[in-house]
């Protein structure tokens, strides 16, 4: 038998998420930001969105731009997303707070995120209004990948009560 949760308590019981670093750059400052929202919107063109609030420094930025740039994260940038996640670019430097690299993209100029295993290049071609976060909507441009990098590496974040918990990816357990 079911019971009826509260939306935000039966929300938080969805299965664990990748969490992502968006990075960007506006007038020639750079900024990131950490990122649960993420989503593909289609294969051809492709195209990919995330979701931030309009009260973010961040969003001012990448709707100024029009561009962002998606850097997958592993165990070794815990530090860095928490770091993104709990301030803000207004009055800081992120990318040295976390100890984060930025090196230039080859597409956009929003930086890429030297310590990420895999970043993609993305330019916005629509903003979407949802509430109390806008979708940005970016086609990618391009995708770059570490060599010893593999899907598997990459980190997932879970609200378990008001913790925040990290995990790696699971083991298989079938197939489609």
């Amino acid at each position: 038998m079911k019971k009826v949760d509260p939306i935000r308590a039966g929300l938080r019981k969805l299965p664990i998420r990748p969490v992502y670093l968006i990075s960007m750059q506006h007038e020639g400052k750079n900024n990131i930001i950490t990122i649960g929202m993420f989503a593909f919107f289609s294969g051809n063109p492709t195209l990919v969105g995330i979701g931030v609030k309009p009260s973010r420094f961040s969003y001012e930025m990448i709707r100024k731009s029009r561009e962002f740039v998606v850097n997958v994260v592993d165990g070794k940038l815990m530090y860095a997303v928490r770091v993104c996640g709990e301030s803000s670019g207004r009055n800081l430097d992120k990318f040295k707070q976390a100890n984060l690299t930025p090196i230039e993209g080859t597409k956009v100029k929003a930086p890429l995120v030297e310590e990420s295993p895999l970043n993609i290049e993305c330019k916005v071609v629509k903003e979407v209004e949802t509430g109390d976060h806008n979708w940005f909507i970016g086609e990618v441009q391009m995708v770059h990948a570490s060599q010893d990098y593999d899907w598997n590496q990459g980190l997932l974040f879970k609200w378990i009560g008001e913790s925040g918990v990290f995990f790696e990816v699971g083991e298989q357990k079938g197939k489609y």
